[in-house]
């Protein structure tokens, strides 16, 4: 394919061939976001390259979003409740500094153990 025939405007028309040629690569962020690059990309100038670069992070981010949602769905889950749901009122006594750092999850990257002991009956299924 010849890159003479790529079309630098902003005309619909000769964007089209972009349009379906990002459809096909179903690169779906790219398709919606590259005509415009808002407010902050205007005012700031960006080079075509960080220009690039922040519409394929946007591409990379939708697609991690969408394999999380696929693979929560793919768990069956009864109910997918989040950190935000969590009831603070609820045990009376808990360490919730503790817990909120339980959150961030370094235990995995310090290759630790948590475990969790609590009073028979403390903990209801769903």
């Amino acid at each position: 394919m010849s890159t003479d025939r790529l079309a630098t405007s902003g005309d619909p028309a000769a964007t089209e061939p972009l349009h379906s040629q990002l459809a096909s690569l179903k690169l779906s962020y790219v398709v919606e976001h590259f005509e415009h690059p808002g407010p902050t990309g205007r005012r700031r100038q960006w080079p075509h390259v960080d220009y690039l670069a922040r519409l394929i992070e946007g591409e990379a981010h939708r697609r991690e979003d969408r394999s999380i949602q696929r693979r929560v769905g793919l768990a069956r889950f009864p109910v997918v409740k989040t950190i935000d749901q969590f009831d603070w009122a609820w045990p009376k006594q808990i360490n919730r500094p503790q817990i909120q750092n339980l959150f961030c999850l370094r235990f995995i990257e310090d290759k630790a153990n948590v475990i969790f002991i609590a009073n028979v009956g403390l903990v209801k299924p769903i």
